[in-house]
């Protein structure tokens, strides 16, 4: 049965490009009163090369027209938005706006428009700059003293910095006080020294850790192993725990002990040993020496200089 639409063909061929080309779909075309089924126009696609070549061009010049295509109403009441403040990023993208692509390319293609985008970047940049400068606060030595005050009564009640500038509403942030250190070397002497004397200031060590700590280590254990140990306190802890005379002299007793330990090991181990080779005996014994020779190593006083004079 001969096709309904062979006459019409040319006709409606080119209507279907033309209609594409202005940017409507293929299922919008053919479900309007007089068009071709969306079957017929794909099947015309496959046969006719010419019409499946104008076809996909277009589509090429419909999707070119949407993206890139200047439109003056839609660029005028975009300007007009963000010249009554609203930032440029936040319109790009809304419904009716240019997309970024769009945005781009008009920028870079319309030179009226160019224009009026970089005034646009201009006034943003001016007021920025001038906000930037009003609330850049510049180095007070009075606010500069008190800092240093607060940080000495703040040590002994374990007050961090970042507490003692948000406690008062006049100190500067830390961004602020970190550029006053930076510009003024006498401020950042006065903070290390503080901050290296708060570090100085340990508090003693509950003599409950510092029994358990101690029979650890004379039993043959090591801060390494007491660390691993499921409950156990960090390495950390217990290095910062050494700042205390108290505990680091019992400590020192602990490794005495330990000493003492492995040396009588060595000693059962070597007189359970019978009589033979060296080498048996370097067998029996190697693993109690090189243990005792790891645990020789024992945790001393850590040293804290400043950061800067480190």
């Amino acid at each position: 049965m001969p096709s309904r639409y062979r006459r019409d063909y040319p006709r409606l061929k080119a209507e279907v490009v033309a209609r594409i080309e202005r940017g409507e779909t293929l299922r919008a075309i053919c479900a309007s009163s007089g068009g071709p089924a969306e079957t017929t126009v794909r099947a015309w696609a496959r046969t006719d090369a010419a019409f499946g070549e104008a076809l996909t061009a277009a589509r090429r010049r419909a999707t070119w027209r949407r993206l890139y295509a200047f439109d003056e109403a839609k660029a005028a009441a975009f300007l007009a938005r963000a010249r009554a403040g609203e930032p440029v990023n936040a319109l790009i993208g809304q419904p009716g706006m240019p997309s970024r692509a769009t945005y781009v390319y008009w920028n870079r293609t319309q030179g009226a428009f160019a224009e009026a985008t970089f005034a646009l970047r201009q006034r943003r940049d001016g007021q920025l700059s001038e906000r930037g400068r009003g609330r850049r606060r510049v180095f007070d030595p009075r606010l500069a003293d008190r800092i240093v005050a607060r940080l000495w009564t703040g040590a002994r009640q374990g007050l961090r910095l970042e507490d003692i500038l948000t406690a008062d509403p006049e100190l500067p942030c830390w961004e602020t006080m970190m550029r006053w250190r930076r510009e003024q070397p006498d401020f950042d002497a006065a903070v290390l020294t503080v901050v290296a004397a708060k570090r100085a200031m340990t508090k003693p060590v509950p003599e409950a850790r510092v029994e358990a700590v101690s029979d650890h280590i004379a039993t043959g254990g090591s801060f390494h192993s007491l660390s691993r140990m499921a409950g156990g306190p960090s390495m950390g802890a217990l290095r910062r725990w050494m700042r205390d005379p108290h505990f680091a002299a019992e400590v020192a007793t602990a490794c005495d002990w330990r000493d003492e330990w492995c040396r009588d090991q060595i000693e059962e181990a070597a007189l359970r040993t019978p009589p033979g080779p060296i080498r048996q005996m370097e067998r029996a014994l190697g693993p109690l020496k090189r243990r005792f020779a790891r645990l020789g190593r024992r945790p001393s006083k850590p040293l804290y200089p400043s950061r800067r004079g480190a």
